[in-house]
């Protein structure tokens, strides 16, 4: 078994296209090689590549690709074979994506993608494709005298289909969208810029990805700076109605106000896609969930029915701690009539930001025992002395900290010392901090 840094080591060999790594079944060493096949013509040619390609599809997509981007086209390529993304890191020749287009009919699309992306606009009209929603935002953000006919074109069309799936790498034929809209979906090609380094403790693998590749690069990356700064128009769409069609892809801090503001509309349009939420934008959503009562309403249904939105967050089990806290603080004692409910994770703050009524917490620590701690932590910030003296809480660094942090009464802060004095407990040295696992 491989060290961190001999994997590490292997890694940055297989980026810079000088091995394959040793260790296939790690999946950010699988990651690492479909990059360097990605970025390098020579490691896609070489001999344990090719065998490679021979039993892993992912391997020979990747290294069909870079054939692709060198103007060398495939003898052959089976569907499973056929590569997503044909236009990055580089892009090939008009010529080659027309011979490609030509020998290979199920990859017209991504051809269709790889002009939008290089304004090769005589080839797109060549192709009598349909007017598809991400080739049109390829196409717009390629800034290019070609993509600018491309995208004019396809918005001329009364409607527009959703064919191509960045986040599933998939291409819709039949059951495909339509009428579609431009939302700022596509993982253009300025986006693919963004990398995460492989000397980080830890990677995400993150949607989309249409390279499959994580990501991955030998150090962190960001895309351009204009890139990441809004316009004026764009910014203005911050306090506008949302247009059907999305005049830019920058819609991160749109989706993140939305979520924090709790505003359900703006949310589901801008955020209707698979694309992994990152710490931020699940802050966000926490956030919107814990002073909006519809949206953590919205958000509960997202998760029980286990949507693209629910998908999408990689850590939901904070979301549904949330969303329990609210209700408890809505005085909605529904939630745990029966007990708590199997598999959701207990909030500890539950004061904030609003406080429930005393009553409901004093049923609260009857129901589920194993909620006291928060129940005597919420009566201190209320200044729920009767309840608070019914739990008769155990002297806790953690409540202690409320008490001195949050509570208008000194009593409790007293009380919590003189707990500690007579069980000797420190409660002002954190180093008596007792681990508190949420449930």
């Amino acid at each position: 078994m491989l060290d961190r840094l001999e994997l590490r080591t292997d890694q940055e060999k297989a980026i810079r296209g000088d091995g394959v790594s040793r260790l296939l079944e790690d999946r950010d060493s699988r990651a690492a090689l479909i990059r360097g096949i990605r970025l390098h013509y020579h490691s896609a040619m070489s001999e344990p590549v090719r065998r490679l390609s021979s039993s892993m599809p992912q391997v020979a997509r990747a290294r069909n690709a870079r054939r692709i981007m060198s103007n060398d086209i495939p003898e052959r390529m089976t569907a499973e074979e056929q590569p997503y993304c044909i236009w990055h890191p580089d892009m090939a020749t008009e010529d080659t994506y027309r011979s490609l287009a030509s020998k290979f009919s199920g990859i017209r699309y991504q051809v269709g993608r790889a002009c939008a992306a290089a304004g090769y606009h005589v080839l797109y009209q060549e192709l009598d494709l349909l007017p598809e929603v991400s080739i049109a935002e390829e196409a717009r953000e390629s800034e290019t005298d070609g993509g600018k006919l491309i995208y004019d074109e396809i918005m001329s069309f009364k409607s527009r289909y959703a064919i191509m799936d960045d986040c599933k790498r998939t291409i819709e034929l039949r059951g495909y969208e339509c009428p579609a809209y431009l939302n700022g979906n596509t993982e253009v090609r300025w986006r693919l810029a963004a990398r995460q380094g492989i000397t980080r403790w830890s990677n995400d693998d993150l949607l989309p990805c249409i390279e499959e590749d994580m990501h991955l690069g030998l150090e962190d990356q960001e895309v351009d700076q204009r890139h990441g700064t809004l316009t004026d128009d764009e910014a203005k769409l911050l306090y506008s109605p949302l247009p059907r069609d999305l005049p830019t892809v920058k819609k991160t801090l749109l989706t993140q106000m939305a979520a924090h503001d709790g505003n359900i509309e703006r949310y589901a349009q801008l955020a209707n896609s698979e694309r992994t939420l990152t710490q931020l934008d699940q802050d966000c959503v926490i956030r919107g969930v814990l002073h909006h009562t519809m949206y953590a309403r919205w958000w509960a249904d997202q998760i029980k029915n286990d949507t693209i939105y629910a998908r999408s967050a990689p850590y939901v089990w904070d979301i549904q701690r949330a969303i329990m806290a609210r209700r408890i603080m809505l005085n909605d004692a529904s939630v745990f009539e029966d007990g708590w409910p199997p598999g959701v994770p207990m909030p500890y703050i539950i004061w904030w930001p609003l406080q429930p009524q005393s009553d409901m917490l004093s049923l609260l620590a009857i129901k589920v025992p194993e909620m006291k701690r928060q129940c005597a932590a919420a009566a201190i910030v209320c200044d729920y002395e009767n309840v608070y003296k019914n739990l008769d809480p155990e002297p806790s660094w953690h409540l202690w900290k409320v008490a001195s942090l949050f509570a208008t009464n000194p009593f409790y802060r007293e009380d919590q010392e003189w707990r500690g004095r007579e069980n000797g407990v420190d409660v002002k040295d954190d180093s008596f901090m007792e681990s508190y696992i949420l449930q």
